[in-house]
């Protein structure tokens, strides 16, 4: 009788794949930033348009980046609060490292307007000290810059 080694990497490798070619991605890079690095980060705040311009333009996270970045403040679809967009200046779109900081703060705009502090995990976390914890620690400090809004 033979034994089948599954190697659980390639397994995924190919389940990824398949999702892919199913919804027609399969020629699209799997990391957007790269392939349209000057797209717009937007996100959708809970407030009137108005609430948002003004703390857009006084002392928030976006407004310290106001030479590098572009923004746009309009509606939201359905009534349902206001469209916050950015994206860097830069005619490549800027640096990885700049649309990460763009990103975290959209996120931190947003939760300034939404509940009127920055809301992060509780300090310190509760994961185990093992490898499993030192991963999650690694990708909750790094989750504000990476990521879908």
């Amino acid at each position: 009788m033979s034994r089948v080694v599954v190697d659980p990497t390639r397994l995924a490798d190919r389940a990824i794949d398949a999702v892919r070619g199913l919804v027609g991605m399969a020629d699209q890079p799997a990391h957007e930033e790269t392939a349209r690095p000057g797209r717009w980060l937007v996100v959708t705040v809970y407030r009137k348009p108005d609430d948002v311009r003004t703390e857009v333009d006084g002392s928030g996270p976006l407004s310290r980046m106001r030479g590098e970045i572009e923004l746009t403040v309009r509606p939201a679809p359905g009534d349902k609060g206001t469209e916050l967009a950015a994206r860097p200046t830069a005619s490549d779109g800027g640096s990885a490292e700049l649309r990460r900081s763009v990103r975290a703060a959209l996120r931190e705009t947003k939760s300034i307007l939404e509940c009127g502090e920055v809301v992060e995990p509780s300090r310190p976390g509760s994961s185990h000290p093992g490898p499993a914890g030192q991963v999650l620690r690694a990708v909750t400090a790094r989750a504000w810059g990476e990521g879908r809004l």
